[in-house]
């Protein structure tokens, strides 16, 4: 009798448990998303210094992912050390299905390479939808944080409204 409850208990268990795994994972930031997705004019979000800063990423004639400064923000630290055209975003590559490593040049690495110190910062990161990347420390999870590109335009030809 008491087996017979214990296994009961067991199996409600693990149907709950399953249940709750199955509704609330719903997969879709799991999918693979395709590098060119990154391919577009996107707003800095997040940090308080380069909010507003305006990048277009393209592909380049070696298939590589660049992106580039199209606007700076009125921050006299931006404007000190960086002009439009600018190079922003130095590499995009794939880490899984749906995380890639995005690689962006400091704020004046020309500076920082004169005294030996790293000129460019990587990030983890992940689509939140369509028009959103989250981007985190290796450590931290893309999908929560509040460092962002929000896309502006697909194409030159196709324009997505802000969120």
């Amino acid at each position: 009798m008491k087996a017979t409850k214990a296994i009961k208990t067991k199996f409600l268990l693990i149907l709950i448990s399953l249940t709750f795994c199955l509704s609330g994972c719903n997969g879709e930031s799991f999918q693979k998303k395709e590098i060119e997705d990154f391919i577009g004019t996107w707003e800095l979000q997040g940090r308080s210094m380069f909010d507003g800063i305006k990048i277009k990423i393209i592909k380049n004639k070696q298939g590589e992912l660049k992106g580039e400064i199209l606007s700076l923000n009125n921050n006299k630290f931006v404007k000190m050390f960086a002009e439009s055209n600018d190079s922003w975003v130095s590499s995009i590559t794939r880490k899984s299905n749906y995380e890639f490593k995005l690689v962006e040049k400091k704020l004046g690495s020309a500076l920082f390479s004169v005294y030996g110190l790293d000129t460019s910062t990587e990030f983890k990161a992940q689509f939140i939808d369509e028009n959103t990347i989250g981007l985190s420390s290796e450590s931290g999870n893309p999908q929560n944080s509040s460092v962002k590109y929000i896309r502006i335009t697909l194409s030159e030809k196709t324009s997505v409204t802000k969120p």
